[in-house]
This record gives structure tokens, C-alpha cells and sequence, in this order.
């Protein structure tokens, strides 16, 4: 089992690119205010879409339920610790990837 934290930086809209075991994504994520919450875009190397905005959410996977089921294995990314706000994304929270 693999297991390690993805690094985000405490700002209202990022794009990153993270490698995830053998597959690398570009990860977006946005700062929606009316919501208070961000949205995440995910999209494979090749820039098609594994998934388009969901909300990062405390223990929810960003990878689960992707339709149609993508071939690859990219297994969970998921936000632990606190609901993430501009202020402490990356600091009193962590995006983990687990390959489980």
C-alpha cells in the first residue's frame, strides 16, 4: 500500500500537477466564495477529464464514482483535516493519495 500527501499551497485558485503511483493528473482547484468551498477539476496527462467540479470536502474521495469508469487505476485523493478555505489549504489540512 502506498500512502502520501499531495502538496497544495494556500491560495484561492491553483493548477498542479501531481503524480499519483504511476499516473500523473493536473489538478485545478478554485475558490467558489458563494459557496465557501472549492471546486476540483481533475484531468488526466493527456488533458481529458477524469472528473469536473466536484468539492474538496473533508474524507470524501475525489477519485470515486468517476463515470465512465476510467481503465487505469488511479486510486483515492482525498482531503484530511479541516474544511479547506483559502487561509489554511495546505496547513491544517493535507490532500492524501492512497493507492488502496
Amino acid at each position: 500500500m502506498s500512502r502520501y500527501s499531495v502538496a497544495v499551497q494556500a491560495l484561492p485558485a491553483q493548477t498542479f500537477t501531481a503524480r499519483l503511483g504511476k499516473n500523473t493528473v493536473t489538478v485545478e482547484l478554485q475558490w467558489m466564495a458563494r459557496f465557501e468551498v472549492f471546486r476540483v477539476n481533475i484531468l488526466t496527462a493527456l488533458g481529458s477529464p477524469l472528473t469536473m467540479g466536484r468539492f474538496l470536502l473533508p474524507n470524501i474521495d475525489l477519485l470515486a464514482g468517476l463515470y465512465p469508469p476510467p481503465s487505469i487505476s488511479y486510486g483515492s485523493l482525498v482531503l484530511e483535516g479541516d474544511q479547506a478555505t483559502p487561509d489554511n489549504l495546505g496547513i491544517d489540512n493535507v490532500l492524501v493519495w492512497s493507492d488502496e
